[in-house]
């Protein structure tokens, strides 16, 4: 394959109007859709119900195990329900899923309730957190699918596909992404004032790792610092982790419903006229 130049590259995506759009969109998406996981998500729960890396494990686990019922059943909703509509569903899921996470990080004190030797609390925080993901992923599915679409729709308004181009958007924008949570997380550590916190524990499993400490030493001393951490911290950690994706969310939906056209009917008539262009052509 030929190499592409920069300006066939800029040429492409600045004359795609649609993708543009579902970039600007999926970009928007996908920072709320990685702040968990960006190191928010661990640090408050670590702050919240103890330095132990089997809870964050089990809360990563429960919280993207629904992604896998998606994707075994995407295809046979996308069949009946318009993505549009799919999307508006899967906010108000979002919503409940967000909404059970802040009363149980809000109203309920960690350890004070136990059921089956579990925390109540980080169970409840941890099945919102999979309600609210199973929505976050869901968008993830049809904004990636939407960005696909927009190769025939670049076929339709300039005559050429330049899947390569389009295709290569994602991944693009799925790293830019990251590199902005890295920044939001960051700044977050600093307006909530745990950054010393984050940065003691990070210097204590290095040395862990280069064996100057032992591993009970390690978890002792983090132990101790943990103490230091206020309720008002650890809650703080967890309304960036509420409020800051929902909020993304549902900016996502409004840009999509608004300016995103390649619904299934419109999408639909221009694969119809791609494949009238192409019979006229062979005729």
């Amino acid at each position: 394959m030929p190499p592409v130049s920069f300006k066939k590259i800029w040429g492409t995506i600045t004359g795609n109007k649609q993708l543009l759009w579902i970039a600007l969109i999926f970009l928007v998406h996908e920072v709320g859709n990685t702040i968990v996981v960006s190191g928010i998500g661990s640090t408050y729960i670590y702050f919240e119900f103890g330095y132990e890396g089997g809870l964050y494990s089990l809360f990563t686990t429960i919280g993207m195990s629904v992604t896998a019922l998606l994707m075994i059943f995407y295809p046979a909703i996308s069949r009946k329900v318009p993505r549009k509509k799919f999307m508006l569903m899967l906010l108000k899921i979002s919503i409940a899923g967000y909404i059970l996470m802040s009363i149980a990080g809000v109203a309920m004190k960690a350890g004070s309730v136990m059921l089956g030797g579990m925390d109540l609390k980080f169970l409840l925080v941890t099945i919102g957190y999979m309600v609210a993901n199973f929505g976050q992923y869901g968008y993830y599915l049809i904004l990636m699918i939407s960005i696909i679409n927009t190769v025939e729709y670049n076929e339709y308004i300039h005559g050429t596909r330049d899947e390569s181009i389009i295709t290569s958007m994602r991944p693009f924008l799925t790293k830019m992404a990251s590199a902005l949570t890295v920044v939001i997380t960051s700044v977050t550590y600093m307006a909530i004032g745990v950054t010393k916190y984050t940065k003691e524990i990070s210097d204590l499993e290095n040395q862990a790792a280069a064996s100057l400490i032992t591993e009970a030493d390690k978890l002792s001393k983090i132990h101790d610092l943990l103490q230091n951490v206020t309720h008002g911290q650890a809650l703080g950690l967890l309304l960036v982790m509420i409020v800051l994706p929902l909020a993304l969310m549902a900016l996502s939906y409004v840009l999509y419903v608004r300016h995103y056209t390649l619904d299934e009917p419109e999408y639909d008539r221009i694969c119809a006229e791609l494949k009238a262009r192409r019979e006229a052509k062979q005729a």
